[in-house]
């Protein structure tokens, strides 16, 4: 099997701090061994940026069987409007847009088993603890995102015992109010961010702001993970087909996107 037989993977993400932080690029590859495609990576605030790497992708040929991966806690605005824009805009509006990592299938079952195991690692039982989802939240928020209590209740059903709370990096819930918003001692805490840049070395510690005795496991962030490429792999998995020897990518109605292409310009 050639390397350009399946499509190319793309991550893409928000930005990254400049500070070492580069997110898309460690998941991309962190995927790319196991990827038997070209694989690429984007950020939408910052270099290198989706645009440009859409356009680079076309020069070389690899954008017309295209995955997106959005490596987003999130469903908003960026997700759902901006990236679907720049594809169209870079006229590859029928490439295959994954389920934001929130949504990814099996992602609560993981944040989940985290959960077990920082609690038998640090010999926690489950009901004297709080868990706090993390998310970067926005400056305007004063309550948390639907979609994020939406998955505190999923993980929830999937790790009865723990109380889990919700603490925005921006926004109200605010981190900074993590004592007033739990009642258990024992904490863990669940960066939902792409990467280790900023926000987790810096404003995470200022948030928490942790005092002597206090019992608190922060886990890296959910971006760093080991567990997340297999999920990413297994979903852009899910939308390819095996078409005469190639892979093509599946789009929205099921169907491959070189057909339905074709269709169109007919």
């Amino acid at each position: 099997m050639s390397d350009f037989e399946m499509p190319t993977l793309m991550m893409v993400s928000h930005g990254n701090s400049g500070n070492g932080g580069d997110p898309a690029g460690d998941l991309a590859r962190s995927v790319a061994a196991d990827w038997n495609g070209p694989v690429s990576h984007g950020y939408m605030r910052s270099n290198p940026s989706l645009p440009d790497q859409l356009a680079s992708l076309k020069r070389s040929g690899h954008a017309e069987r295209l995955i997106i991966f959005p490596l987003f806690f999130s469903e908003g605005y960026l997700v759902f409007e901006e990236l679907p824009r720049d594809l169209e805009r870079a006229g590859l509006g029928d490439a295959v847009v994954l389920p934001p990592a929130l949504n990814l299938p099996g992602f609560d079952d993981l944040v989940a088993s985290k959960i077990r195991a920082a609690a038998a690692n640090r010999r926690w039982r489950l009901d004297e603890m709080s868990v706090f989802l993390v998310p970067h939240g926005l400056k305007t928020l004063t309550a948390p995102l639907p979609e994020t209590v939406r998955f505190a209740r999923q993980v929830q059903g999937l790790c009865a015992g723990p109380e889990i709370c919700i603490g925005n990096i921006e926004g109200k819930p605010s981190l900074a109010d993590w004592r007033d918003l739990s009642t258990h001692k024992k904490t863990l805490i669940i960066p939902m961010l792409a990467g280790g840049g900023t926000h987790a070395r810096e404003d995470l510690p200022e948030l928490i702001s942790a005092r002597d005795g206090e019992e608190i496991e922060i886990l890296d962030p959910i971006g760093q993970w080991p567990e997340l490429p297999g999920l990413v792999l297994d979903e852009a998995g899910r939308h390819v087909a095996r078409l005469a020897g190639m892979a093509v990518p599946l789009g929205p109605t099921g169907g491959d996107i070189w057909a339905e292409r074709m269709a169109r310009s007919a």
